[in-house]
């Protein structure tokens, strides 16, 4: 791409970023640059909510360019690598769906076994972290585990970014009906969540939310919640909130 297209581009994601209420670019400044005709979004954004809604104004603008999102979300207390790597293992070792998947963590640079694999041919998460960012790699036995495992490693403590390379295995076509399950299962995996009263659906990376909900911070990790779900692009709230 030639130099002035590169500063057009560059110059109106800035500008669509700018104009966006969802965003702001005073306090959280987003760094994006052109790396080998991939457009790369850097920085720290407040919440999921904003750094998914700057990650999607990204892809419009970039059309058919990939974009890399790097962008991290602010913690209240950052960790050390050890902390934050041993805090993922254990919410990974409790959670039910991973029951039977094996666990790989890398310290000083070699993977080390936490758990085997406990049925044949079944998954296996290896667990990277450096630097508050947590990556996982691996293979997974549907859509939603993959989704689950990240949204999982969100919620961690300390953690800013997730770099999420498991592969499904066999492959799994996406779809609305996959994304909405994956939603539902996240909403019931929170305990501060009553998710028996909330319905989402899901259509084409937007999920719509309805339903009663106790009060509004309830209705804030709600909204969260679905953020947090890979392949969520938008959130569209419909929740009422009784107090």
């Amino acid at each position: 791409m030639a130099g002035q297209a590169r500063n057009d581009l560059l110059g109106t994601l800035i500008a669509a970023l700018e104009r966006d209420p969802r965003v702001n670019l005073h306090r959280c400044p987003i760094h994006p640059a052109l790396r080998e005709d991939t457009l790369v979004l850097d920085g720290t954004m407040d919440s999921i909510a904003e750094k998914k809604a700057a990650f999607a104004i990204a892809r419009r603008i970039a059309g058919n360019m990939p974009v890399l999102d790097r962008l991290r979300v602010k913690v209240g207390e950052p960790m050390e690598d050890g902390a934050l790597r041993d805090e993922v293992v254990n919410v990974l070792l409790r959670e039910a769906v991973f029951a039977k998947y094996g666990l790989r963590v890398k310290r000083d640079g070699t993977m080390e076994v936490v758990r085997e694999t406990l049925n044949e041919g079944g998954g296996l998460i290896g667990i990277a972290v450096h630097k508050g960012v947590v990556q996982l790699t691996g293979k997974v036995g549907s859509l939603s585990h993959r989704r689950l495992a990240e949204v999982r490693v969100w919620w961690t403590g300390g953690c800013e970014l997730v770099e999420n390379h498991l592969k499904v295995e066999p492959p799994e076509k996406e779809t609305d009906d996959e994304l909405t399950d994956a939603v539902r299962m996240v909403l019931e995996m929170d305990p501060l969540v009553h998710a028996g009263q909330i319905y989402a659906r899901a259509h084409d990376g937007v999920v719509t939310l309805e339903g009663y909900v106790a009060s509004k911070e309830e209705k804030k990790l709600v909204i969260l919640d679905a953020w947090y779900v890979p392949g969520v692009h938008e959130v569209v709230d419909r929740l009422e909130a009784r107090s």
